[in-house]
């Protein structure tokens, strides 16, 4: 029986095959008569060539000590946003650090401070001319803790900072200053903190039901200390001197109509 080492072939000097049927009957045959004479003599065991592993694709074997270079751990830098600033505006982590109890205030009429970036305003979609379209959303923003903090996971929806003001009542509320958010500035905002809007909106993080902000200096983009309302919002002092001057008035036609005496019929 012949076999190749691995490696080698019938061409190498080393292997030996029986390729020739006619050599291989006389060998036999030699072999055969020299039994015979009785001087047959042992042959030197022939070296055979050295049986090598073969190693497979990549050049490692099963013993290899090649070392797997991972990627570094990714590192998270701590916020450095506090959960309240220095003159008592909540930060969203700070203010969601006991969520339960803001809500309860802000279901309460509680109004809380605020100071965040805004990270993405809503724009209604547009309606092609002719076709009927459903009813856009309420205006309403998303801000976050940090100005680089992109998504919205973490964010905070301020909603009721925007609102549509009639024709019949355009008048009134004319030179009255409305509130201007830009993207990528950050705003201290006054609300109520709640799940549920009083227009509709739901969130059960937590949202800000928008009262009133501290606008920006135009020039210098420094946040000044006044707050500015939303004209046409039922909370705008405007709305809130024209309801008192109302109610005043109501009152004052109750007491005179009981001050006139009652005359009897004959």
């Amino acid at each position: 029986m012949w076999w190749v080492a691995a490696g080698c072939g019938k061409d190498d000097p080393a292997v030996k095959t029986n390729d020739d049927p006619a050599e291989t009957k006389s060998s036999k045959a030699d072999a055969a008569d020299a039994k015979d004479r009785g001087d047959t003599e042992q042959a030197p065991a022939e070296a055979l060539p050295e049986a090598k592993l073969i190693e497979p694709l990549g050049g490692k074997g099963p013993s290899s000590t090649a070392t797997v270079e991972l990627p570094p751990s990714p590192t998270f830098a701590s916020s450095s946003v506090p959960d309240k600033y220095s003159d008592g505006a909540y930060s969203i982590a700070g203010l969601r650090e006991d969520l339960d109890a803001r809500v309860a205030e802000g279901d309460a009429g509680t109004e809380v401070e605020v100071r965040a970036w805004v990270a993405k305003i809503y724009v209604p979609p547009e309606c092609p001319e002719g076709e009927v379209c459903p009813p856009a959303k309420q205006p309403h923003v998303f801000v976050t803790d940090t100005e680089d903090d992109k998504g919205l996971k973490r964010a905070l929806m301020v909603v009721n900072y925007a609102f549509a003001i009639p024709e019949w009542d355009a008048k009134r509320w004319k030179g009255e200053e409305g509130v201007v958010l830009e993207l990528g500035r950050q705003y201290t905002f006054k609300g109520k903190v709640k799940q549920f809007s009083d227009t509709g909106f739901a969130y059960d993080r937590g949202l800000l039901e928008f009262v009133a902000y501290r606008p920006l200096d135009p020039v210098t983009l420094v946040e000044q200390s006044r707050w500015v309302y939303p004209p046409g919002a039922p909370w705008h002092p405007l709305e809130i001197a024209r309801q008192e001057e109302e109610n005043a008035a109501l009152a004052a036609k109750a007491a005179a109509s009981a001050a006139v005496p009652i005359v009897p019929a004959e």
